[in-house]
């Protein structure tokens, strides 16, 4: 449970969104569901950086944050950096964008469920 309430709305919206996602794959869909998986992925970050105070004001402001907090306190926070830009990459670039298909899409998708709890680990601890 997270202390901060704007945190833990971004953090339900990113698991709606990662729900979301996965109805979506499993409907064929896997191009929308690959966006629906990065906009969970964002907004869990955002959630995970509403904590430390650090800005997360759009993408590229989480991007950042993400960034100087890995170099910070590296660990958790590297690792869940390094997931934020392989998802940017492969699911948001890749997949939506550029129509890209994977075999692995699938379980990208589904793996934005435990970046979220990743992430929200990371906001229980400020």
């Amino acid at each position: 449970m997270l202390n901060n309430p704007d945190a833990a709305a971004m953090m339900q919206d990113a698991r709606e969104a990662q729900a979301a996602a996965a109805r979506l794959l499993d409907a064929g869909d896997w191009r929308d569901a690959a966006e629906k998986a990065w906009l969970a992925t964002r907004n869990a970050a955002a959630a995970a950086l509403e904590v430390t105070g650090v800005d997360h004001a759009n993408s590229t402001g989480i991007e950042a944050g993400l960034r100087r907090l890995s170099r910070e306190r590296g660990g958790e926070w590297a690792r869940l950096q390094q997931s934020y830009r392989d998802v940017i990459r492969y699911l948001h670039r890749d997949a939506f964008y550029r129509g890209e298909y994977r075999d692995d899409i699938g379980d990208r998708v589904r793996g934005v469920a435990d970046y979220i709890r990743r992430a929200e680990g990371l906001a229980g601890m400020g």
